[in-house]
């Protein structure tokens, strides 16, 4: 006979959670980012099958890509990849160390935003925002895995607040802070939000890979570096 006082339990499984990692960096690296604003912009950055970028949706972004390896970012390179070393632990990677594969600035100009996309080639990805503070602006968007939709979505309007209902979410803005550093994985979907400031909004983007590569020669999908 079921006892109506005896209390009833169970157990919330958090079978497929996504962690992303959110710091502000020290003080100590303000300077860095006077080498960040001399970088040359280009809205206008073609690959081998990129006609050319459309800055509405993309912004502008540095022509060097490789920035965290230039000597003045020696000391923030070495900071975030031990981060990143933490993080990776954290997500269950056997790697014992990481590099940057590359690394940019990017500029939002009033107007302008980025549309959803994941970093390839890549096993973490993170941003670090710099520039004058934007009050209630969404620096990032993240996304939830495509196909995961909830015909019952609940508006995170509804709970940003106070982050509650940490399971109805199909989409998540981090608000724009000066130093805020972001990690995730590189395979997490994110956009970045219309800039509705009449500042510009001002990032280091980078990627992150094993320093030995991906996969296993036993299963014939290693890739050396």
């Amino acid at each position: 006979m079921h006892n109506e006082n005896q209390k009833l339990q169970y157990e919330i499984l958090e079978l497929f959670p996504t962690p992303v990692f959110t710091t502000i960096i020290p003080n100590q690296f303000g300077k860095v980012t006077e080498y960040f604003y001399k970088q040359e912009m280009s809205s206008d950055v073609k690959g081998k099958d990129d006609p050319g970028i459309d800055s509405i949706n993309y912004g502008e972004r540095s022509t060097n890509s490789y920035i965290l390896d230039e000597p003045e970012c020696k000391d923030l390179k070495t900071f975030i990849l031990d981060l990143s070393k933490n993080y990776g632990d954290m997500l269950g990677y056997d790697y014992e160390t990481y590099r940057f594969g590359q690394s940019w600035t990017s500029y939002k100009h009033p107007g302008q935003q980025h549309i959803q996309h994941t970093h390839p080639n890549s096993l973490m990805s993170g941003v670090l925002y710099f520039g004058p503070p934007q009050p209630e602006t969404s620096a990032i968007k993240l996304h939830k895995a495509a196909g995961s939709f909830n015909s019952n979505y609940i508006s995170p309007k509804k709970v940003l607040d106070k982050r509650e209902l940490k399971y109805a979410w199909e989409e998540f803005n981090l608000e724009f802070s000066p130093g805020l550093l972001i990690i995730f994985p590189s395979h997490l979907t994110h956009s970045v939000p219309l800039n509705k400031t009449d500042t510009i909004r001002c990032s280091l983007a980078f990627n992150i890979v094993p320093t030995v590569g991906f996969g296993e020669e036993t299963s014939l999908t290693e890739l050396k570096f």
